[in-house]
């Protein structure tokens, strides 16, 4: 998820832990996939996909799709409403998750902002239909502002022994590509947490 709306969930205690238009792409407007570190720049947000994607083209589709997951799910969050195509990339209990984020960051009249950077970003498993991506997201950067007056709210400051995450993404095939499903996330104390702090 992009990071603004799994913090506000996370800060809203809706997400569990740790077990917790246009009919156009995203990626139109953004450089196409690499091998090395991607940022996407959304408003005054960033978006930093910081490990390259597989060599695999299997793994590499179900990356691109992830990616281009978390790139709509921040596009709708900072339109507060969901964007075309996001309903196509994220499906199921994930969309539930969306539109509650969707709705808190208008309900508080706030905007993602800063950095958000996954790492150690992998495919996990791929069976048939279905796939699971893990990654490591650093919110340590991330904040939410007031679109109007760029400051951030305090309250949704993400606390330091909860910036270095873990994330396991499941994704199911949809209409030639992957689709977000669901999702969990672990943070300190879990140990799965671990490999992902500095």
């Amino acid at each position: 998820m992009n990071r603004s709306g799994l913090a506000a969930l996370l800060l809203a205690g809706l997400a569990v832990l740790p077990a917790c238009g246009s009919g156009h792409p995203a990626s139109t407007a953004r450089p196409a996939a690499s091998q090395g570190p991607e940022s996407v720049r959304i408003g005054p947000f960033t978006q930093v996909f910081a490990t390259a994607l597989p060599a695999g083209t299997a793994q590499a589709g179900v990356i691109e799709s992830f990616r281009e997951a978390q790139i709509l799910w921040t596009r709708s969050d900072r339109a507060w409403r969901l964007v075309a195509p996001v309903i196509a990339y994220v499906t199921g209990p994930a969309r539930v998750n969306l539109s509650r984020s969707v709705a808190n960051d208008k309900a508080a009249g706030l905007v993602p902002a800063g950095t958000d950077r996954m790492f150690m970003t992998r495919v996990t498993a791929v069976n048939g239909g279905t796939a699971t991506v893990t990654t490591c997201d650093n919110d340590s950067k991330f904040r939410e502002v007031n679109p109007r007056t760029g400051k951030p709210d305090p309250a949704m400051t993400v606390p330091p022994d909860q910036s270095y995450l873990f994330e396991t993404w499941h994704m199911a095939r949809v209409s030639g590509h992957w689709a977000i499903t669901s999702f969990s996330v672990a943070q300190l104390p879990d140990p799965r947490a671990d490999p992902c702090q500095p």
